[in-house]
């Protein structure tokens, strides 16, 4: 079965969260890293193609809880652990394994109705606000801890895609996101219960007709302002917002 690959420079990006991450040892203890029991910082899924490709970035809140069949060995090491993570990110994706990834399908074939999977996650990257789980599915995390996850990971990512929409599903990871990410979007979460609340398809809609709208214009006209590394801090990214 073919299982790509997301961008080296993703890679580079991602990769060290399974040194594992120094985080863990000082804004994130509460997280856990556990390996075996499938709590390892995952989540993240497409950009197979190369960065300038991406039209779409989703920015969910966190994984949820492990499934019973995700677990890793405890000798595994940082690019084994990227390997299988990614993968099973993907392979969730691509069969619908629950009602998030199956919504988030559903967004991606209002944007590319015409384009296959393999082809939708081109132009797509998927991505966590906090690529840990929290202490109780759907509970909160400290505020510490996303600011450290969106420090040293998050922006990372985004910096990468000038020419996509970027959007933030749901009001966690919108809370995490506004005045942090400029020209970020926010629509009604994928999962539960998010997903079931009054006008969330329609959002997921409207989200999907701007992604079309910026597929006729051409990726040179992508709309709103896009984060490049040049000028984090001068379209209006306040580093202080970051510390606690």
């Amino acid at each position: 079965m073919y299982m790509p690959t997301p961008s080296p420079a993703l890679k580079k990006i991602l990769l060290p969260v399974y040194g594992p991450c120094p985080a863990f040892n000082s804004s994130c203890k509460l997280m856990r890293w556990s390996p075996y029991n499938g709590h390892v910082p995952r989540g993240f899924c497409g950009c197979t193609g190369s960065c300038e490709e991406v039209r779409l970035v989703l920015i969910v809140a966190e994984p949820g809880d492990p499934h019973p069949e995700e677990n890793h060995s405890v000798k595994a090491g940082s690019e084994e652990l990227f390997e299988e993570t990614f993968c099973y990110s993907y392979r969730c994706y691509r069969e619908g394994k629950d009602q998030f990834h199956r919504n988030v399908r559903h967004i991606l074939n209002l944007c590319w109705p015409d384009l296959s999977f393999d082809e939708q996650m081109r132009k797509t990257w998927i991505t966590e606000s906090v690529l840990c789980s929290a202490s109780r599915q759907c509970g909160s995390v400290p505020s510490q801890v996303w600011r450290e996850c969106t420090r040293r990971y998050l922006l990372p990512q985004i910096a990468l895609f000038r020419r996509a929409i970027i959007a933030a599903l749901g009001s966690k990871a919108r809370d995490r996101t506004l005045g942090i990410i400029p020209g970020v979007c926010t629509v009604k979460a994928a999962a539960p219960p998010g997903c079931n609340h009054r006008g969330a398809r329609q959002s997921w809609q409207e989200l999907a007709g701007s992604v079309r709208l910026l597929n006729e214009r051409g990726s040179s006209q992508a709309p709103g302002p896009h984060i490049i590394k040049e000028n984090l801090i001068h379209s209006g990214w306040d580093p202080g917002l970051l510390h606690p």
